[in-house]
């Protein structure tokens, strides 16, 4: 607790996350018209859907945007840092292009934390040399994806859910 309280950067390390953006409400947006929008669109467009011109349903981030008390951008240095993670079945799902629940997701999940290690290890802290020899390499590449940031990011809107994408859709398809 007192780690956490005086924010410890020897034993307070990290947060993990995951990502805001798959929230459905972290851009402003019109689900019936198909428009999301940053903060900063909204404002040009003076909070009108440029489709119907109906209100936009404001989203988190336009909320965070407006209580904000300094730059976008600006770290404290004080600030304990975080780390965004996607979930392993996820990233073995997408690998593999199919659904979480399918029979062989669950299969190599099993699998992997099992002979490798517990998840968070396999996400965090296994290296990119153990990952590639103890699993799929279409899974390796995907959490080293994700460790460096390298997704692709449509933020929730308006009751919608984010998606993020850690393969490219071509690239994907000719995982097979």
């Amino acid at each position: 607790m007192e780690a956490i309280k005086n924010r410890d950067r020897s034993k307070f390390l990290a947060t993990i996350e995951f990502f805001p953006e798959e929230g459905k409400y972290h851009f402003d947006g019109h689900r019936n018209c198909g428009v999301s929008l940053s903060p900063e669109e909204t404002l040009k467009l003076g909070g009108k859907c440029p489709v119907c011109s109906k209100p936009l349903t404001i989203g988190v981030l336009n909320r965070v945007h407006k209580l904000a008390d300094r730059p976008n951008g600006y770290v404290d240095e004080k600030k304990v840092p975080y780390k965004s993670l996607i979930p392993l079945d996820e990233i073995i799902a997408e690998a593999y292009g199919v659904g979480t629940s399918s029979k062989k997701v669950k299969e190599e999940y099993e699998r992997i934390v099992s002979v490798v290690a517990p998840e968070l290890e396999i996400l965090m802290d296994k290296s990119e040399a153990e990952l590639f020899s103890a699993i799929d390499s279409k899974i390796a590449e995907g959490i080293m994806k994700v460790r460096r940031g390298e997704v692709e990011i449509a933020p929730g809107y308006d009751g919608e859910y984010g998606k993020i994408k850690i393969f490219k859709e071509e690239r994907v398809n000719s995982l097979f």
